[in-house]
């Protein structure tokens, strides 16, 4: 259960203020690891989360300049763990031709999650890889690995370059393509020394499809991965009820 607000404090500082209260059961299967059948029980967490976004952009939708740097904390008040996750992004829009509406975008990310008193971090607040940061990847199939499973790490960051290509298929008005780089890494394993930390950069490349319909907008891509580790899941095609640009 959450309930929180967000209000400009002042011009282009928006601030979100939230309360979050939740109650976890874990349990794990056969397979598991020892120092994961070890987290297993109930959970009461009670956060106070916050977040501050500085936005100059020209405009939310389709933006064509300006930045966007955003921190979010998520402070514990009372915790079984007392996990605290700090995360940042910074976002550039830049028209590189403004008279074919073409603009560039550049973004960096980057999170950590670690424990106010030198405790292990908790299996399910451990930081993930934002699905849509890293394409050509499979959702949560990168990064540290306790024997079949992929736990997250302590730190999560992602390096995103695209930019949108007008003029492809003009009659369609409803059809935006864009071309894309990303980069982005998930390591640290605080529990357990002897578990890979994956600390490697993955990276992939491609092309995007956004196609605005009545139900909403979907999104296509077709992706080829350039750099992986071996125990890294790829995917080369993907859609998304959702914009990607």
């Amino acid at each position: 259960f959450s309930f929180g607000t967000k209000f400009e404090q002042y011009e282009n500082l928006f601030f979100s203020p939230e309360l979050d209260f939740s109650v976890e059961d874990l349990t794990t299967n056969s397979t598991a690891s020892t120092n994961l059948k070890k987290q297993e029980g109930n959970y009461t967490d009670f956060y106070f989360n916050y977040g501050l976004d500085f936005d100059t952009r020209d405009s939310s939708y389709n933006p064509s300049k300006g930045n966007k740097v955003s921190f979010f904390q998520q402070f514990p008040i009372s915790s079984s763990k007392n996990e605290i996750s700090n995360s940042i992004v910074f976002t550039k829009y830049k028209a590189l031709n403004e008279s074919k509406s073409m603009t560039g975008k550049a973004s960096f990310y980057f999170k950590a999650v670690n424990s106010l008193d030198g405790s292990d971090v908790r299996i399910s607040k451990r930081a993930k890889m934002p699905y849509y940061r890293l394409r050509g990847f499979q959702k949560g199939k990168i990064g540290p690995k306790d024997n079949d499973d992929y736990i997250g790490g302590n730190y999560v960051s992602a390096l995103n370059f695209s930019t949108n290509l007008p003029g492809i298929l003009t009659s369609f008005e409803n059809l935006d393509f864009s071309y894309f780089i990303d980069i982005g890494n998930v390591w640290g394993v605080d529990y357990d020394s002897s578990v890979d930390q994956s600390n490697y950069l993955r990276s992939s490349t491609g092309v995007g499809m956004d196609w605005l319909t009545p139900v909403g907008p979907l999104s296509f891509s077709l992706t080829q991965p350039i750099s992986k580790k071996s125990t890294d899941k790829t995917e080369t095609f993907r859609f998304n009820l959702g914009t990607t640009f």
